[in-house]
């Protein structure tokens, strides 16, 4: 990396394919935009004493989350100060990706024998449920697997 790649780096990056606009100048707006929407679609279809007390604090709860978002689809991580070039050339992403080669073969053993247990007992279980139950065992794979393979180094 040399001097003048450096020098344009910031701390919060700027938006891909201009110029050099700040990603958080379109990610604040955004964002506010986004949570203002949602609080106010929650308050239209919660039925509560105060609706506009559960749209304020949906509203003001999503902010956060809606401006990071905006800022993590636009940002060109070329212009981040300290980010790595070429990440998938990490030993953690080597990490990363043997374990969530590991987590799809253990989600898909968990999922295999679960299915087969429910058909064998006849046991009806929410799909809500179920899917939840999927992605955890998902997570936890991958997360246990990641663990371990930085343990192991």
């Amino acid at each position: 990396m040399d001097a003048a790649t450096t020098d344009r780096r910031t701390r919060w990056g700027r938006v891909r394919g201009t110029a050099g606009t700040p990603a958080m100048a379109i990610a604040i707006p955004a964002g506010l935009l986004l949570a203002a929407a949602a609080g106010a679609v929650s308050a239209a279809m919660i039925a509560a004493p105060s609706p506009l007390l559960v749209g304020l604090a949906i509203g003001g709860s999503t902010v956060a989350p809606f401006v990071a978002l905006v800022w993590a689809l636009l940002v060109d991580r070329d212009s981040l100060r300290g980010a790595v070039d070429r990440p998938e050339d990490s030993v953690e992403g080597a990490w990363y990706d043997r374990a969530a080669q590991g987590a799809f073969s253990d989600t898909i053993l968990v999922v295999g024998l679960a299915t087969a247990a429910l058909a064998i007992t006849g046991l009806r279980i929410d799909v809500v449920v179920a899917l939840v139950g999927v992605l955890l065992v998902a997570m936890g794979s991958c997360g246990v697997r990641y663990l371990v393979a930085r343990r192991r180094g």
